[in-house]
C-alpha cells in the first residue's frame, strides 16, 4: 500500500503544477502580464496551500480515514480543474467590468488580489490538505521502515510536479492545447482520487487519536525548525526568482528556458528531500544538521556566481547563431544546472525540520501541517521580497550576493537560538566571513555592465537601470554619443532603423485623418516619436518602465517629445490596457520585442489579442503589426511560421494588407473593416508637413513609389491554424522544431 500511496501522491503533484502553470497563463490574460498581476496570482496561489495545510492540520486528528477525505479533496481539485475555464471567462468579465484603465493603481491591485483569491482559494485550499493527510495515512497504516516516510512523500510530490511541468510545457500543450492539457490534469486527478477511495477500505477506521502531536508542546529545536524552514522556504524561493531573472541573459527568455529550471529545480529539491529522508533516523545533532543548510546554500550561491561569470564568456560564441534545437538546450541545462546544489540543499531541508518537529518513529499529520504551512508562507514572503525588494533596486550579479548575505543572516541568527557548541561555533564563523565577502560584492559596481561589454565589443553602456520587469540597458558604438541599441535582461530588444518608424508612417499616412493613435511596445521610442510627428492624440502603452526611462539615451528630442502635450505614456501590459480602455483609435500599431517566440510574446499574436484590437478601432481604422522573417534572428525560423501568422491576422481582418518591409527583414501588416486606399497624392501632401518628412527620411530615404508596394494578402486555400491562445504556437514549437529539422536562434 506505501507504494500505491507514493505513486498517487506524485500524480497529484504532477496535476499541481499543470495548473500552476496554465492557471498563471490563463489569469495573467485576465489581470495583465505585469510583474504584480502574476506576482498577485502566484501569491494567492500559495496562501491557499498554506491555508488548506494549517486547516487539516486542526481537523486530522478527529478523522477516522484520512484516506478517504484525501481522495474527496483529489475529487474537489479534478472538479474544480473541468470547471475554471468557464470561471475564468466570467473573472476576465467581472474584472474588466469594475477596473477601467484611468483608475487608480491601489484601486487595480485591491481588485486584483480579491478575484485572484476568491477563485483560486478552493483548489489551493485542498492541495494543501493532501501532504498532512497522506502522512497520517502511511503512519496508520502500521508498516514500519528506517527512512523517514514525509520526507519521502514530500519528494514523490516534488518529482511529479517535475513531471507535470515537463509533460505540459514540452509535449502536452503543443499537441492539444491549453484547455485540453486541463482535462487531462483533471482526469489524472479523479483517477487518483478513485485509486485512493479504493484503498482506503482497507485502511482500518480508527477512533479520534488522543496522541496527535499537536497536544505536546513544541520543543525549543521544534520552534527552531519551524523558524529555519519558514526562512529556508523564503531564501529557496527568492533564490529561484533572483537565478531565473540572471539566467535569463544567457539561456533566453523562452518558454522552454523558464520550464527547464523549473524542472531541474523540483528534481534538485527531490533528490535532496530523498536523500536526507534516508538518513536523517540516523544522524546525530540534527539541530545543527539543520542550520547548516542556509549556510550551505549561501556559500554554494558565492561559487555559483564565479562560475555564471565564466560561463558568460564561453557561451558567447553561439550566441545569436542557428544551432539545432538539442545544443541550445543541453547549453541552456549547462546553466541551469547550477541551481542543483542550491535545490539539493533545500529539499533537504523539509524531512529535518519535520523530524526535529516531531522526533516519532513515523510523523503525524497535524505537526507535518504546521511545518508544511509554514514552509509556504516562507515561500510565498521569499518570492515578494525578491522580486518586489531586491530585484528593482539591484543589478543581476548583485542582488544574488545580497541572498548570500540573507542565508548567512538566517544562520546567525539560528545558530544564535540554539545552544551553542563548538561545532555551531564554526559555522558562525564561515557565516561570518560568507556575510563580509558577500556584502562588499553586493556593494560593488555594477557586474552586469562589464558582462554586457564584454558580449557586445566594441560598445559601452550608456544607461544600466533595475526595475520590477527587469533589468534596461542601453549600449551605443564606441565614440558615439547617443545609444543605437536597447537590451532588457541583457537581450537585445531593438535598434534605431527605418523598419520601427514605418511602423507609425504607414499607417498613419494611409489613414485619411488620423486623430486617436495607439502604440504598443515603447522600446526605443521610436514608433512613438515618428507618431507624434503626425500630431493628434498619441498613447504608448510600455510594459517596463525604466524603457521609457532610457529614452534620453537615444534621441536627442526626447525631453521634447516626452512633453508633447498630446502624447500619452502608460506602464502597463499592452493586451490588459486595451480590454481596460473604452477610447477607440484610428490608428493601432504594435511592436512586440524580439525573439516573437519567447514567453508571452504569443498573447500580442493571437486571434483573441487582435479582435480585442480590432474591437478599438474606429471605422475606418488600421491595424499594424510587423512580421519578421526567417533568418533575421527575431524568432521566426520557417515560412511556416510565417504563414500562421499571417493567416491569423487575415482571419481577423475583412481586408488585410502586406509590405515587405525596407531591408527585407519583415513584414509590415495591416488591416482594417474597409478598404484601404493608397493615394500618392494624398501621401505626397501630407509629406509636405516638414515634421513628418523630417522623421521618415531621418535614416533613409523613402520614396513614394514604397507606399504603392502595398498589396492585399491573399487567402490561403487550406490556411494552417491560427495562432490562438489556447494554442500558442508561437512560444510552443519543440516538437514542430524537431520534426521539421529546423533550427532555432540562441538567445
Amino acid at each position: 500500500m506505501t507504494g500505491t500511496i507514493y505513486l498517487i501522491f506524485m500524480a497529484s503533484g504532477a496535476t499541481a503544477l499543470v495548473y500552476e502553470i496554465i492557471w498563471a497563463r490563463w489569469l495573467g490574460l485576465v489581470f495583465g502580464n505585469t510583474t504584480l498581476a502574476v506576482s498577485i496570482v502566484l501569491a494567492g496561489f500559495m496562501a491557499g496551500l498554506a491555508v488548506g495545510s494549517w486547516l487539516v492540520g486542526r481537523y486530522l486528528p478527529r478523522l477516522r480515514n484520512p484516506l478517504r477525505v484525501y481522495a474527496l479533496m483529489e475529487l474537489g481539485i479534478g472538479a474544480f480543474a473541468f470547471a475554471f475555464p468557464g470561471l475564468a471567462a466570467g473573472l476576465d468579465r467581472v474584472f474588466a467590468a469594475l477596473v477601467r484603465s484611468e483608475d487608480l493603481t491601489a484601486y487595480g491591485l485591491l481588485v486584483r488580489s480579491a478575484l485572484s483569491l476568491a477563485v483560486l482559494l478552493v483548489p489551493t485550499t485542498l492541495m494543501g490538505a493532501t501532504l498532512p493527510l497522506l502522512t497520517d495515512v502511511l503512519r496508520r497504516s502500521h508498516s514500519q521502515g528506517r527512512s523517514w516516510r514525509v520526507g519521502l512523500l514530500y519528494a514523490a510530490n516534488t518529482l511529479g510536479a517535475a513531471a507535470g511541468v515537463f509533460g505540459s510545457s514540452f509535449l502536452l500543450i503543443e499537441l492539444v492545447g491549453i484547455r485540453a492539457t486541463t482535462r487531462i490534469a483533471a482526469s489524472l486527478n479523479l483517477i487518483v482520487a478513485f485509486t485512493a477511495y479504493a484503498f482506503a477500505a482497507r485502511l482500518p477506521h480508527a477512533p479520534p487519536e488522543t496522541d496527535n502531536g499537536r497536544t505536546r508542546p513544541l520543543s525549543r529545536d521544534g520552534w527552531l525548525a519551524i523558524g529555519l524552514i519558514t526562512a529556508t522556504g523564503a531564501l529557496a524561493l527568492g533564490s529561484e526568482v533572483l537565478w531565473t531573472r540572471t539566467m535569463e541573459t544567457l539561456v533566453g527568455g523562452s518558454t522552454y528556458a523558464f520550464a527547464t529550471i523549473l524542472i531541474l529545480y523540483l528534481i534538485g529539491i527531490a533528490a535532496g528531500s530523498s536523500a536526507m529522508s534516508l538518513l536523517v533516523t540516523r544522524l546525530t545533532n540534527l539541530r545543527l544538521w539543520l542550520i547548516a543548510m542556509p549556510l550551505g546554500m549561501g556559500m554554494w550561491t558565492v561559487l555559483a556566481v564565479w562560475i555564471f561569470m565564466h560561463l558568460t564568456g564561453t557561451m558567447e560564441i553561439y550566441k545569436l547563431k542557428a544551432l539545432p534545437w538539442s545544443a541550445i538546450f543541453l547549453d541552456s541545462v549547462k546553466v541551469i544546472s547550477l541551481l542543483m546544489p542550491l535545490s539539493l540543499l533545500s529539499g533537504a531541508c523539509f524531512p529535518l525540520a519535520t523530524k526535529l518537529v516531531d522526533p516519532s518513529k513515523d510523523a503525524h499529520g497535524a505537526l507535518v501541517a504546521t511545518v508544511y504551512a509554514w514552509n509556504t508562507v516562507g515561500a510565498l514572503a521569499g518570492s515578494l521580497i525578491a522580486g518586489f525588494l531586491i530585484a528593482p533596486h539591484t543589478d543581476f550579479i548583485q542582488a544574488l550576493y545580497v541572498m548570500a548575505c540573507l542565508h548567512a543572516g538566517v544562520t546567525l541568527t539560528a545558530i544564535a537560538f540554539s545552544q551553542l557548541t563548538w561545532a555551531a561555533a564554526a559555522l558562525a564563523a564561515c557565516t561570518v566571513t560568507l556575510a563580509a565577502l558577500s556584502a562588499v560584492a553586493a556593494r560593488g559596481n555594477s557586474v552586469m555592465v562589464d558582462i554586457v561589454e564584454r558580449m557586445h565589443p566594441g560598445w559601452e553602456v550608456r544607461f544600466n537601470r533595475p526595475g520590477l520587469q527587469g533589468v534596461t540597458t542601453a549600449i551605443a558604438k564606441q565614440g558615439e554619443p547617443l545609444g543605437s541599441m536597447l537590451l532588457v535582461n541583457g537581450r537585445g530588444m531593438t535598434q534605431k532603423s527605418t523598419v520601427t518608424k514605418m511602423m507609425a508612417h504607414l499607417p498613419m499616412l494611409l489613414h485619411p485623418h488620423p486623430v486617436d493613435t495607439l502604440v504598443i511596445c515603447f522600446g526605443m521610442g521610436t514608433t512613438y516619436r515618428s507618431a507624434v510627428a503626425h500630431g493628434g492624440n498619441v498613447t504608448v502603452v510600455e510594459l517596463v518602465a525604466e524603457v521609457v526611462e532610457a529614452f534620453d539615451r537615444f534621441y536627442p528630442d526626447a525631453a521634447q517629445v516626452r512633453a508633447y502635450p498630446r502624447g500619452r505614456i502608460v506602464i502597463n501590459d499592452g493586451r490588459n490596457f486595451l480590454k481596460l480602455t473604452s477610447q477607440k483609435f484610428d490608428v493601432i500599431t504594435i511592436d512586440p520585442p524580439p525573439p516573437i517566440d519567447a514567453a508571452g510574446v504569443n498573447n500580442l499574436y493571437s486571434r483573441e489579442f487582435l479582435e480585442l484590437a480590432r474591437e478599438h478601432l474606429k471605422p475606418g481604422g488600421i491595424m499594424a503589426q510587423w512580421i519578421p522573417l526567417p533568418g533575421t534572428l527575431a524568432g521566426v525560423d520557417s515560412q511556416e511560421e510565417v504563414v500562421t501568422l499571417l493567416t491569423t491576422f487575415s482571419g481577423v481582418f475583412p481586408y488585410a494588407y502586406a509590405y515587405r518591409g525596407i531591408g527585407a527583414s519583415g513584414i509590415h501588416v495591416l488591416g482594417s473593416d474597409a478598404p484601404i486606399e493608397v493615394s500618392v497624392e494624398t501621401i505626397r501632401q501630407r509629406l509636405e508637413d516638414p515634421a513628418i518628412a523630417a522623421d521618415l527620411n531621418e535614416r533613409d530615404s523613402v520614396p513614394l513609389s514604397t507606399f504603392q508596394q502595398i498589396t492585399a494578402l491573399p487567402k490561403e486555400a487550406q490556411p494552417p491554424p491560427p495562432l490562438t491562445d489556447d494554442n500558442p504556437a508561437l512560444e510552443f514549437y519543440l516538437l514542430r522544431t524537431l520534426r521539421s529539422g529546423t533550427s532555432k536562434v540562441h538567445p
